[in-house]
């Protein structure tokens, strides 16, 4: 009589014998690639994303400074000094609403002439400014009011406050105006 061949291992036994191999020790080394690779690629995309915000803020704060300035060039009647500055203030607040709104912080806007300050809080820059000319201090506290969570000791090298200066020229002295 003849022998009977051996039969060839059922694919359940070979996947028994794959789990309990060689391969199963291997299994926990994914994981921690995972985790080295997962936390290198969230650093990358939480910077890329805390400092792209931070350029559009401020990108925003340089624009609220060169539009107050700008809006105080429309023509104004008496006391034209103090309602171009406060204009100029609304118009910097407007512009800056987002970046208030999403911070929850506010934003220091100071209007300064050739005697100092005119409107808003916060101190002037401290330039010279001739008696025609105005000047549009956005300041804007970054450390108090981010933009995205800051991940403590992570990025310790974000800027404290957000700053800008515009100043315009009127066209002739103000004073006594």
């Amino acid at each position: 009589m003849g022998r009977v061949a051996p039969s060839a291992p059922r694919p359940a036994r070979r996947a028994l014998r794959r789990l309990s191999g060689p391969g199963r020790a291997q299994s926990g080394s994914y994981a921690v690639e995972f985790a080295l690779v997962f936390l290198v690629f969230f650093l990358v995309v939480y910077g890329i994303l805390t400092w792209g915000l931070i350029f559009a803020a401020q990108q925003s704060v340089n624009y609220a400074a060169e539009e107050g300035a700008r809006i105080a060039l429309r023509w104004q009647s008496a006391d034209a000094m103090g309602v171009r500055a406060q204009q100029a203030r609304s118009e910097a607040l407007r512009q800056l609403s987002w970046v208030q709104s999403m911070g929850r912080a506010d934003a220091s806007i100071a209007v300064c002439g050739a005697g100092g300050l005119v409107q808003g809080e916060g101190a002037c820059s401290g330039a010279a400014l001739d008696p025609d000319q105005l000047e549009v201090l956005v300041r804007y506290p970054y450390s108090a009011g981010p933009l995205v969570p800051v991940l403590p000791g992570i990025l310790p090298w974000l800027p404290a406050q957000l700053a800008a200066r515009a100043s315009v020229r009127l066209g002739g002295s103000l004073e006594g105006r």
